[in-house]
């Protein structure tokens, strides 16, 4: 099975075109994924969107756009102005999940995640409180303590 999830920016906006025969609606976009290493370069990759997902990649997505993309990867060969050929990823989009409707830059994403994380501290520190006041449940063991197999 072909299924991956990529986390990327979207580096060009959306542009549409139709499939000859039928009309149907197609959307292509680049987008930059960080490599593995800070050191590593922002590579790019294509992305395919048909159908409900062009449409959407269209009046949704914007160049700057922080989203994670659901689809299917798939390498195509593509021949070069030099006559040699290369190979390109390409993802076929079959979600779209928005992290933000608007172009952010780092300091701000550090800034927004370490908020998150205080507020989720918090919470579950109030939620511990709570539950430990408010729990009238039965806490004995799930496994009776006398083996009652015969062998």
């Amino acid at each position: 099975m072909n299924h991956c999830l990529i986390q990327s920016v979207i580096k060009t906006n959306p542009q549409m075109r139709y499939t000859k025969d039928n009309q149907t609606p197609i959307a292509e976009m680049i987008v930059g994924i960080k490599g593995l290493r800070n050191d590593d370069p922002i590579n790019d990759l294509k992305v395919l969107g048909w159908g409900n997902i062009a449409q959407e990649m269209v009046a949704q997505l914007k160049e700057g756009h922080s989203i994670v993309l659901e689809g299917s990867l798939r390498m195509n060969s593509v021949t070069r102005k030099d006559g040699t050929k290369e190979k390109q990823a390409e993802l076929t989009a079959s979600r779209i999940h928005h992290i933000t409707n608007r172009e952010i830059d780092s300091n701000e994403i550090s800034s927004d995640l370490s908020q998150i994380s205080r507020k989720e501290t918090n919470d579950d520190i109030g939620q511990k409180e709570n539950s430990s006041e408010n729990s009238n449940w039965n806490s004995s063991p799930l496994v009776p303590e006398v083996d009652e197999i015969p062998f």
